[in-house]
């Protein structure tokens, strides 16, 4: 029961930690597109940015998520080998077709790419692989 909790958790914060970096990447292209910066919109935008930073903190810092998945691999033994190879091949693919789509939906709309949208992707690339784990995996201390 413990057990199940821990992965309800896991995965919860998983899903905050996205949501809150992607909602605050949006945030700013929509205030930046559309120049309507407001307070309203720039406390969204800063309670967006500390829901990201604590969720992380607390599941991929905490847990050793982040850790795991950037330990090199001189120091992993063969099922830690086998888990990490998995989660970066499963990472990869749903980062690659999230952001070719992403591309196309700005070619089409015609607007560029900014700064802050380039690095919530590449925080993405490197949460990928520790959201995998930390959503498929049971036995994950």
């Amino acid at each position: 029961m413990k057990q199940e909790k821990t992965i309800k958790r896991r995965r919860f914060g998983v899903v905050i930690t996205l949501v809150s970096l992607f909602a605050a990447a949006f945030i700013f292209e929509y205030a930046v597109n559309h120049h309507q910066w407001s307070m309203q919109l720039s406390i969204i935008e800063f309670v967006m940015l500390g829901v990201f930073l604590i969720s992380f903190i607390f599941t991929f810092l905490k847990t050793g998520l982040w850790k795991f998945t950037h330990k090199p691999l001189e120091v992993l033994d063969e099922r830690e080998m086998e888990l990490t190879s998995k989660s970066l091949r499963y990472a990869y693919m749903i980062f690659s077709i999230i952001v070719l789509a992403l591309l196309l939906a700005f070619s089409v709309l015609d607007r560029p790419l900014s700064v802050v949208l380039v690095v919530a992707l590449i925080l993405f690339a490197h949460l990928l692989p520790a959201a995998f784990i930390a959503w498929t995996e049971k036995n994950f201390d």
